[in-house]
Formats: structure tokens, C-alpha cells, sequence
């Protein structure tokens, strides 16, 4: 590596503090500890110009940089990095050098998702590590080998595998607490315990995550305790404590500078936000995560994050934005299916299933159904088991939408089946395991089978009331109540025939019940008016005010209008249940808004007059004013059956509302003196062309 001849900053990574260290490792591990990875590995290259380093102080920085690299989620310099340690161990013929070199190459091939590779470099790096002398490096790197076996194995196709590295992790668990190596303990006991969690979720294996979680903080280690938290929370059956886990893992994650550990916390809770209905919250997390992606990763790890991106356009019902990601999917597949020497591998047959469902939406229901009984083929082959029952109700769904009653009930059955069967933590999904239960009651109830689908959608019932009993916020709470696949619809049917039935208010009111907490709602109003503040256009400010009401108050519908330069206001934007059009609820709010006009005060509604709470609708009117001046009006409503709005939520909105309204008025300035620029400046080039 060339030495730069610029004279550098104080805060430089190859400044003179750098260059006269006795211990260079030191400043690298010091740096990287604090997050500053580019520096970390710039001191590092400053390091390696000496020419009177060691074989084994090369090692060691070509190792600190794969590792900065990894965290900057730099994959192809951490590769480089691996082959050029190997290529130093291979010239020494040292085994504890060759060991060292393979560990490090397996972290990097695990990170590129080459799982198979990763396998081969670990098993190849602990032959190495066992011939080494007996001694203390002999047992690190023997317990890192393990580790990183255990890692590879856990992200393994194959069951046997998989199996194997709960063992390995438990194994390099106890070999790093001999050596008093609590990073890397903590690490493997992370390890350890996802594995488990995912064949059983027991109050032991929770209790490694969070020993693992201890051990990181203890020891500093933010990049251990990020992927701690994660693995704790991304599944974690409570959603409340999952988006406030996955929330503390992004924190974490910015904090170290660790930017894949950053698209990993984000991606989970993109995948959280889904199941809450905050569709447009989670896609903008995800477009974030494809943004961190694009520039550098292989075509094939682009393939899930654009399958969830469309996934999340398709539940907003925007078809022109679901297009256009499935568009990248598949010519992110095309690139991945030219890079594969075995052609469609099970993974890419998966993604490009998960990439044509979305546009199922659009299709007649004979024509959907033939894209989710092939996609069911590959998912039933190779799909992990906690996917199959959610595919299966969806599947069931487009059955019974094409009107093949006995097919849906099948698959179903088989649904519930493989559901019931479940001991282990989910990996995510879509859909909640409430909607499996609603899709097999609906098939139920297609096939003449009243009784049981019945049965089957209180079953339904209870899991969704239990998903949301301890969320405290109460937006988040009424959202996750209407807004996810099927949520609305059991709510619906589950209500009715327990009234019907005669059944007591307890057995379909308990959705209802559960401790409000303002303080989250209004620490996220905080937020939420910085966010407004960077908004550099008037569409992502109209589209990021929608996405606040909506989860700031859990609304089923919120509208925004503008005041123009006609009578009436005009439509910016809308969030409504499909089938529901804007124009339609503007009009059957128009006397609202007038009143709202000439009183400048916003208003809380509830109607009709004298039916019960749980039929009654809360309506929202706030005008959006500033420096005395109707900008436009904020419009938001939520059906009893999921939630009321009290004098709480009018103050949120109120307090939102005068955040919106200053935003507004500030780009609405900035945006003309930028049209008057430039009208100014082409008037300028046109009689200086002349």
C-alpha cells in the first residue's frame, strides 16, 4: 500500500499517533471499539507500510480490517483482506497462522451468504487450529473455529447441519470462559441460543440470549450485543417488546458504526412494522436497507429484500411501485441464476415465488392462484417449517377466492396442522399466525361447516388479542388491529357471531383491554417533528404526514387536503381500506371541513348518536394554520371496533397538526423562491443566448 505524501489532521487515521505506535493493533481494536471503522482500517493500512512487522502483526491487522470491513458491510475489501491473511499464512506454513486466516475467511463467507463455502473454510480452520502447539493460542483458536463452524452451520440448508452448531456453539461457549474471553463467549452463546429458539422457544434458551446479551455489554462488544438483541426480539411473540428490542439493536448498531448490523435491525423491524399494519413505515425502512445494499451486494441477497419492499407497496395498493421493485427483483434474479453454476438454486426458486405473488393482487383469482400453488411447491421442498402454514393460508385464501371450497379447506387444515406442530421461534413473515386461523374458519364456513369455523375463528381471536394486550402505545395497538392481512375481517366476523350467539362482552371485547402509555406516543410526536422538518419536497412531506397520523393514532383512514386557489381544498394524499376512494370521504366530511374553516378549531367526533362505543366511529378535523394563514386540513377516523380516540389524541393531533402546518408554510417558501430562481435564470440565459 502506497504511503500518502498529504500531511495529515490530528483526527487522521494515518497522522503521526498512528505511525510511532509500538502497538498498532492496539490503535486499530481501540478504534473500532469505538465505531470509527474507516479510521480503524486506514491506521491499519498505515501499519502494514513497516517493514518491520511480523508475520503475526500482519495477521492480526489484515484480521482488525475483514472485521472493520464486515461491520461497514464492505464485503469484497474483507474478502481481500481474508485472502491476503491466507496468503501470508501459507508463505510462513505456520498452522496456528493458517488456522487464523481460515477463521477469519469463514466470517467473511458466512456475511457473503456462500454458506456452504463457510462450512468448508471452518471444518478446514479447526484442522488447522488442533495442530497447533498445545498453549493458549492452540485453545483460541480452536474455540474460534468452533464458533465460526457454529455460526455457518446455524444459516444452513440442510437440518443435520443445523443440528450440529447448537453443540459447536455450546463447545466454544465454555472454551472462551476458560480463557476469560467474554466477547467472544457472550458471541457463541448467541449462537447457541437461536439455534435452540428455533426448535423450541423455552425459558432456557431465552435465558442463553440473554446471558449472551450481558456478556456483550460487559465486555463492550456492541456488534455481540446488536446481534443479541436482534435475535432475542425479531421474533419475540409480544410485539411491543419485539419493536422495542429491535429499536434498542438500531441504536446499538449506529453507535458502534457497525452499518450491517444497522440493515439487519432495520430489516427486522421492517418485517415488525408489517405485522403492526404500518405498511408505509415499513417500507421506508426497507428502502433503506435495499439503498445499504444495492451498491454492494451479490444479486441473490438483493432477492428478499425486494420481494418484502413489493410486498409492503402491494398492502398499500400501490400497483405502480410494486411493479417496478418486482421489475428489479427479477433482473437482481436474472444476474443471480448467470452467477449460479447450478442454475435455479431452492433459495432463488423461493425469492422468485415471493416476487410474483405480489402481483397476484391485481389478477383475476384464477389467474393468482396458479402463481401460489407453484410457489407452494418450492416452499413446501425447501422453506423453513415456521413458513409453511403461512403460506398455506394465504394459498387457501386464493382457493377460496376462485371458488374451489374443498382445496381451500386442505390446505387449510394442513395450515393449522403445521401451525399446532410449531415449538420453535418464527422467522418473521408476512402474516400473522391470527390470519391462519381466520383463513381456515373462512374455509370452514365455504364448506357448510359452521360449528367449527366458528371454533377456529376464536382461536383466531385469542391469538391476535394476546399479540397486542401489552402494547402499550395505544396508535400501534389500534393499527395492529385493522391494518395487517385478515386482522379487519376476523375482528368483524369474530364480533358478529359472538353477538349473535349471545356470548358475554368479555369473550369479544378482549382486543379492547390493555394499559395505555402516552409517554411512547409522545417521545415518537418528538420525533416525528424533526422528520417533518427534513422533508425536501412537497410529495415525501405529504407522504411522511400520512404515515405519522396513521401511527401516531392507529387511524383506519387519514386524509390530507390543501387549500388552492379554488373553493375547494384539494386531495395531497389518503390512507383508506381498499376499495374506499379519497373523493368519497372528502365529501361526506365537506361540512366538517367548513366548520373547521370558519372556527379555525379542531374537532372530535363520535357517531351515530347513541349506538355502543364499539359501533360508534371517532373522527378527527384539525386545521392545519400557520402565521394565521388555512394551509389545509388533516382528516383522521377509527371504527369503535378497533379502538376510540379520546381528548389524548386530540391533543396529539393538534400538537402534530402546528408541527405540519409550519413544515408546510417552510416549503412552500422554499419551493417558490426556487421556482422564481430558476424562472429568473432561464429568463437570463435566454437573452444572453439572444
Amino acid at each position: 500500500m502506497p504511503r500518502s505524501k498529504k500531511k495529515n489532521s490530528a483526527d487522521s487515521p494515518t497522522a503521526a499517533p498512528y505511525a510511532v505506535t509500538h502497538d498498532p493493533v492496539r490503535v486499530m481494536s481501540d478504534l473500532a471499539r469505538a465505531g470509527r471503522h474507516a479510521q480503524a482500517i486506514q491506521a491499519a493500512a498505515a501499519a502494514l507500510q513497516r517493514d518491520d512487522l511480523s508475520a503475526s502483526l500482519r495477521l492480526r491487522l489484515f484480521e482488525g480490517c475483514a472485521d472493520s470491513r464486515l461491520c461497514l458491510y464492505d464485503l469484497p475489501g474483507a474478502e481481500a483482506d481474508a485472502q491476503a491473511m491466507l496468503a501470508l499464512a501459507l508463505r510462513s506454513k505456520s498452522a496456528a497462522q493458517r488456522a487464523r486466516a481460515l477463521v477469519c475467511l469463514t466470517h467473511v463467507q458466512t456475511r457473503q451468504e456462500r454458506i456452504d463455502a463457510a462450512g468448508q473454510s471452518a471444518t478446514d480452520a479447526l484442522v488447522a487450529a488442533r495442530r497447533c502447539r498445545p498453549g493458549r493460542e492452540r485453545d483460541e483458536l480452536v474455540a474460534l473455529a468452533l464458533l465460526r463452524q457454529a455460526t455457518a452451520g446455524m444459516l444452513a440448508r440442510a437440518a443435520d447441519v443445523r443440528s450440529l452448531a447448537a453443540g459447536q456453539a455450546a463447545d466454544a461457549a465454555r472454551r472462551f470462559a476458560a480463557l476469560a474471553d467474554a466477547a467472544h463467549e457472550g458471541q457463541a452463546l448467541r449462537v447457541q441460543g437461536a439455534v435452540q429458539m428455533a426448535a423450541a422457544d423455552l425459558p432456557e434458551h431465552r435465558a442463553l440470549l440473554q446471558r449472551a446479551l450481558a456478556l456483550a455489554r460487559a465486555s463492550g462488544d456492541r456488534g455481540g450485543e446488536s446481534r443479541a438483541l436482534n435475535t432475542l426480539y425479531s421474533s419475540d411473540p409480544d410485539l411491543a417488546q419485539r419493536v422495542r428490542g429491535l429499536q434498542q439493536a438500531l441504536r446499538v448498531a449506529l453507535e458502534g458504526g457497525d452499518r450491517h448490523m444497522q440493515m439487519s435491525s432495520l430489516h427486522n423491524l421492517t418485517l415488525s412494522y408489517n405485522q403492526l399494519g404500518l405498511h408505509r413505515r415499513g417500507a421506508r425502512l426497507m428502502q433503506q436497507v435495499v439503498a445499504l445494499r444495492e451498491p454492494v451486494s451479490p444479486p441473490a441477497a438483493l432477492l428478499n429484500p425486494y420481494g418484502i419492499l413489493a410486498t409492503l407497496y402491494e398492502k398499500q395498493g400501490d400497483r405502480e411501485r410494486t411493479e417496478g421493485v418486482v421489475a428489479q427483483g427479477r433482473a437482481a434474479l436474472a444476474r443471480a441464476l448467470a452467477a449460479s453454476p447450478t442454475g435455479k438454486t431452492p433459495e432463488l426458486q423461493m425469492a422468485a415465488s415471493l416476487l410474483e405473488w405480489r402481483l397476484t393482487h391485481w389478477m383475476t383469482p384464477l389467474q393468482g392462484l396458479r402463481p401460489w400453488r407453484e410457489g407452494w411447491r418450492a416452499f413446501q421442498a425447501h422453506g423453513p417449517d415456521w413458513v409453511h402454514p403461512l403460506v398455506l393460508a394465504m394459498l387457501a385464501m386464493h382457493e377460496r377466492r376462485a371458488a374451489q371450497p374443498a382445496a381451500a379447506l386442505r390446505h387449510s387444515r394442513d395450515a393449522v396442522r403445521r401451525l399446532q406442530q410449531l415449538k420453535g421461534r418464527s422467522g418473521g413473515g408476512s402474516e400473522s399466525h391470527a390470519h391462519v386461523w381466520w383463513q381456515h374458519a373462512c374455509a370452514l364456513r365455504a364448506n357448510g361447516r359452521d360449528a367449527e369455523s366458528a371454533q377456529a375463528a376464536e382461536r383466531g381471536y385469542a391469538l391476535l388479542s394476546a399479540s397486542v394486550v401489552n402494547v402499550s402505545d395505544e396508535g400501534l395497538r389500534r393499527s395492529a388491529l385493522h391494518a395487517p392481512t385478515s386482522h379487519a375481517e376476523l375482528l368483524q366476523g369474530w364480533v358478529s357471531h359472538a353477538r349473535a350467539a349471545g356470548l358475554p362482552d368479555a369473550r369479544y371485547r378482549a382486543h379492547l383491554a390493555g394499559a395505555a402509555n402516552l409517554g411512547e406516543s409522545v417521545e415518537r410526536l418528538v420525533d416525528t417533528g424533526l422528520r417533518l422538518n427534513e422533508a425536501d419536497s412537497s410529495a415525501a412531506l405529504h407522504g411522511l404526514l400520512i404515515e405519522e397520523v396513521a401511527e401516531l393514532l392507529g387511524a383506519r383512514r387519514v386524509l390530507l387536503l390543501v387549500e388552492g386557489a379554488g373553493a375547494a381544498p384539494q386531495i395531497a394524499g389518503a390512507q383508506l381500506p381498499e376499495g374506499e376512494t379519497a373523493q368519497s370521504l372528502l365529501e361526506a366530511i365537506d361540512p366538517w371541513l367548513d366548520q373547521a374553516r370558519r372556527t379555525r378549531q379542531l374537532s372530535l367526533r363520535h357517531g351515530p348518536d347513541g349506538a355502543d362505543e364499539i359501533d360508534q366511529r371517532s373522527c378527527l378535523v384539525a386545521p392545519l394554520v400557520a402565521q394565521q394563514q388555512l394551509i389545509g386540513f388533516l382528516y383522521a377516523d377509527l371504527d369503535g371496533l378497533f379502538g376510540r380516540f379520546h381528548d389524548t389524541d386530540r391533543d396529539l393531533l393538534a400538537t402534530l397538526a402546528a408541527q405540519a402546518a409550519v413544515a408546510l408554510a417552510n416549503l412552500r417558501t422554499t419551493e417558490g423562491l426556487e421556482r422564481t430562481v430558476a424562472e429568473r435564470t432561464a429568463a437570463l440565459e435566454q437573452r444572453a443566448g439572444e
